[in-house]
């Protein structure tokens, strides 16, 4: 059969050779029976039959077929004799039969020979794309691991080895329980069939012992042993460091604003008092009075407490932010919830901003503020969409937040802190105005146009100006 198959293979790559050598056969048995003419051997038709279907197609098949049957017949000791028609149909036909015999076992070698390519070329593939799997995993930064059915490490690259300490020996077959406790409780979790996928922040210790905070990226799947679970794990704790750093150094920057803008509204009251006071003293005989004399010492107080806080919250570093980042970072914390709440945003922000004269963390506040502003006003209104724009005007970078809700009736009472009615206390547009002002910027209302309009106004750095 492996003869056969070579010389199947062979026929393919030398047709006219085979084609030739067929003739020369066939020219020979005809001469043979012709100078045999007692003998009969018209079956050596056959051969060439046989060499000459491997190349052939159907038709010409046929036609050797009657080819090799007229010979046969015409050198045949009975010549054209009585049923010289039937024999010469059923030589042709058996000799046709041969030579589909042959093409359709030649037919089968190919497919068999591309099946097998083809196998050869998947195994290549997977063998290419298990090799990329496994130089991905061994060099990411991130410790991916699996676990088997009973929570023990079925693999771990070097980075998980890193992460738990395990530099000088496998993680292979440890119990992962007392180094990651979600991981087996998530295995073993009571969820039907369905695979769980989910990422989750927890507690996790080396094992020296030392405790981290560590985020993990998590799916479950199924084995013929049971339910298996793939963990992406990553080291938190500098993040969390880091991130509770802005967070306070966020906080004190707004905490010295607000003490500020309530400072400078502290010193305009005590300033009022202060000249009632003197003209108290003036127009009335009140000197040497115990009252009047505590009121003044009070007085005196507010202005000393207001100057401290005014000091205070001018004591700070300029401020530099990327406006296009900011402004990317409000659009993904603000895109969600406007979506959710079934507002369409309309986002109309270029490329190539300038830096400003802000601080990243406050301006993203401010933003966020407006954003949230917007969505309280759309409540219940038909048509619901929030405009974002970015415009340079004079020397000053201008972010328009433009909605399509009703509007504001009482514009002059926008920025005064402590409304009735007001959401967290009537603060903050307030403090947003206080944070834009601390910088040289400013939080305006423009009542033109539709629905309500809130200007926020950045100083460029190459256009900064003293706070």
């Amino acid at each position: 059969m492996i003869r056969l198959d070579r010389f199947l293979a062979y026929s393919e790559s030398r047709r006219l050779t085979v084609c030739v050598i067929a003739g020369c056969l066939t020219v020979s048995i005809a001469w043979l029976d012709w100078q045999l003419p007692d003998m009969a051997i018209g079956f050596l038709y056959l051969f060439p039959v046989l060499l000459a279907a491997s190349v052939l197609n159907t038709w010409q098949i046929l036609l050797m077929a009657a080819f090799c049957g007229f010979l046969r017949e015409a050198f045949d000791p009975l010549k054209f004799a009585f049923g010289a028609a039937e024999r010469l149909a059923v030589v042709i036909a058996g000799y046709a039969m041969t030579g589909f015999f042959v093409t359709a076992l030649n037919q089968r070698r190919r497919n068999l020979a591309e099946h097998l390519a083809e196998r050869e070329r998947q195994i290549h593939l997977r063998q290419e794309a298990e090799q990329q799997v496994r130089i991905l995993i061994e060099t990411s930064p991130l410790a991916i691991l699996t676990l088997d059915h009973s929570g023990r490490i079925a693999l771990a690259n070097e980075s998980a080895r890193e992460l738990f300490g395990f530099e000088a020996e496998s993680m292979q077959g440890s119990d992962m329980a007392p180094y990651l406790p979600i991981l087996f409780r998530m295995l073993n979790t009571p969820r039907p069939a369905a695979n769980l996928r989910t990422n989750v922040e927890c507690k996790a210790q080396r094992q020296n012992g030392e405790v981290f905070l560590a985020h993990v990226w998590l799916s479950t799947y199924h084995t013929s042993q049971g339910p298996g679970l793939a963990a992406v794990v990553w080291d938190a704790s500098e993040n969390l460091r880091d991130r509770e750093g802005s967070g306070f150094d966020s906080m004190m920057a707004t905490s010295r604003v607000l003490i500020g803008a309530i400072s400078h509204e502290i010193r305009n009251l005590a300033s009022a008092a202060a000249s009632a006071h003197t003209r108290l003293a003036a127009e009335c005989a009140v000197q040497g009075n115990d009252q009047y004399e505590v009121l003044g010492t009070l007085i005196h107080g507010l202005e000393r407490i207001a100057s401290s806080g005014l000091r205070a919250a001018s004591d700070r570093e300029a401020a530099v932010a990327d406006l296009g980042t900011v402004l990317d970072e409000a659009r993904i914390v603000i895109e969600p919830g406007l979506r959710e709440a079934g507002i369409s945003l309309i986002w109309e922000v270029g490329d190539g901003l300038p830096l400003v004269q802000a601080d990243h963390h406050s301006l993203l506040q401010v933003f966020v503020n407006l954003a949230r502003n917007s969505v309280q006003a759309l409540e219940g209104r038909p048509v619901r969409e929030v405009r974002i724009s970015v415009a340079v005007e004079s020397d000053l970078v201008a972010i328009h937040f433009r909605d399509s809700g009703p509007g504001v009736a009482h514009p002059d009472d926008l920025f005064r802190p402590f409304q009735p009615g007001a959401h967290s206390f009537g603060l903050g547009l307030y403090i947003s105005r206080a944070i834009l002002r601390a910088h040289g910027g400013g939080l305006l209302y423009n009542p033109d146009g539709p629905g309500s309009c809130f200007a926020v106004e950045l100083w460029p750095v190459e256009n900064q100006v003293a706070t």
